[in-house]
This record gives C-alpha cells, sequence and structure tokens, in this order.
C-alpha cells in the first residue's frame, strides 16, 4: 500500500521496516538520510530537502524527483532506470558504476555531477546544467544532450570524458568549451554546432561523427580534415 510520507520520523520508520516501495515523500527536509540498498521502486519525491543522503546501491526504477535538493547525494552504483527529474539541484551528486537507463532530467542543475564508470543508455537531458560533469570511463549510449529555450545550448563547459565510449548521442550545439575527451571513443555522434574550442582530444578517436558546423580545437580539426 502506498502512502504519502510528510514527516522525517515517518519516514526513518519506513526505511527500518523496508517499506519505500510507491510511496509519495513531499515537503520534508532529509539532509544526511542513509539508506543502503533501499528499494524505492515507483516513489515520487517532491519538494524534498536531502542534501549529503547516501543511497548508494539502492533501487530508484521508475522514481519521480521534482523540485528536490540532491546536492551530494550518493547514488552510487544505483538502478537509476525510467526515472523523471524536473525543477530539481543535484550538484555534485556521485553516480558511480550506476546503471542510468530511460532517464529524462528537465531543468536541472548537475554541476559537478559524477558519473564515473557508469551505464548512460537512452536517457535525455535537457535543459540541464551540466557543467564539469565527470563521466570518465563512463559508457553512453543513445543519450540526448539539448536546451530547447531560444538560442540555448546545453551546457557540458569542462565536462570530463576521458576514458569514456559516447556512441550514437545527440549533443547537437552543445557548449563543450574545455572537455576532456582524452582517450574517449565517440562513435556516430551528432555534433552539428557544437563548440569544442579548447577541447583536449588526445589518443580520443571520433568515428562516424557529423561535426558540421562545430566550432574545433586545432587538433580535432587536423583529424576531422585527414578523414575528409
Amino acid at each position: 500500500m502506498s502512502e504519502v510520507v510528510e514527516s522525517s520520523e515517518l519516514l526513518r520508520h519506513l526505511v527500518r521496516d523496508r517499506a519505500l516501495r510507491n510511496n509519495t515523500y513531499r515537503g520534508m527536509n532529509v539532509p544526511g538520510l542513509r539508506v543502503e540498498r533501499g528499494d524505492f521502486g515507483g516513489a515520487t519525491f517532491e519538494r524534498i530537502t536531502m542534501g549529503g543522503s547516501d543511497l548508494t546501491a539502492s533501487d530508484l526504477s521508475r522514481v519521480t524527483f521534482r523540485q528536490v535538493d540532491a546536492r551530494r547525494v550518493a547514488f552510487g552504483e544505483t538502478i537509476f532506470c525510467r526515472v523523471g527529474m524536473a525543477d530539481s539541484d543535484f550538484t555534485e551528486a556521485s553516480f558511480a558504476s550506476a546503471l542510468v537507463e530511460d532517464v529524462t532530467a528537465e531543468r536541472t542543475t548537475m554541476m559537478n555531477v559524477a558519473f564515473e564508470g557508469a551505464k548512460l543508455t537512452r536517457s535525455r537531458f535537457s535543459a540541464c546544467n551540466l557543467y564539469g560533469a565527470r563521466l570518465q570511463r563512463a559508457v553512453v549510449l543513445k543519450c540526448t544532450f539539448t536546451d530547447p529555450t531560444p538560442n540555448g545550448a546545453a551546457e557540458l563547459t569542462k565536462a570530463v570524458f576521458a576514458g569514456a565510449a559516447l556512441i550514437d548521442c545527440d549533443l547537437r550545439g552543445a557548449n563543450l568549451y574545455r572537455t576532456d575527451f582524452r582517450g574517449a571513443l565517440v562513435v556516430r555522434c551528432d555534433l552539428r554546432g557544437v563548440i569544442l574550442t579548447a577541447a583536449q582530444v588526445e589518443d580520443a578517436r571520433f568515428v562516424g561523427c557529423d561535426f558540421t558546423g562545430a566550432d574545433l580545437p586545432d587538433g580535432l580539426r587536423s583529424m576531422v580534415m585527414s578523414h575528409e
């Protein structure tokens, strides 16, 4: 049976009883909450402050986040599938080694978010701020990074993709200024109109990508021209 949970005391009882699925958690301040390997499947978090919490290895399938402060939350090794995120703040949250699949994130701040070693599949980041996002050794498959606002550009300045694999991703018009692609494998990605000025591309491989209208660093420009 699902519940509307609006007190931290009731939430802690549910954590103890392992009865976290399908509930709506609303209007609470629970910084530092610790629920390792919790099962939150189908839950909704709304107007929650949970900064610095630890949800390591939890199941967050089909969870919805609305107006949530999740700064510095540990989501490492979570199952983060079919999740909706809107108007929230995930700054410096960690999704290290998490399974991130079919996620829709809208108008969400994700500066310096950590996806090291994570697998991201068929996920869409719309009007999200991913400045300094860390995706070292991540596998990013069929994901879209966009900003539908007039003259908007997906914000990925100083993002780190070192050693990552990006396959069939849509990054059209994205701001990739000073990103780190060293040692990355980028296959069949749509990079039309991106800003890659000052990006680090040493030992990176770009295969079958579309760079039409892109602003490229010297190292990548010479690489693209050699394949034309």
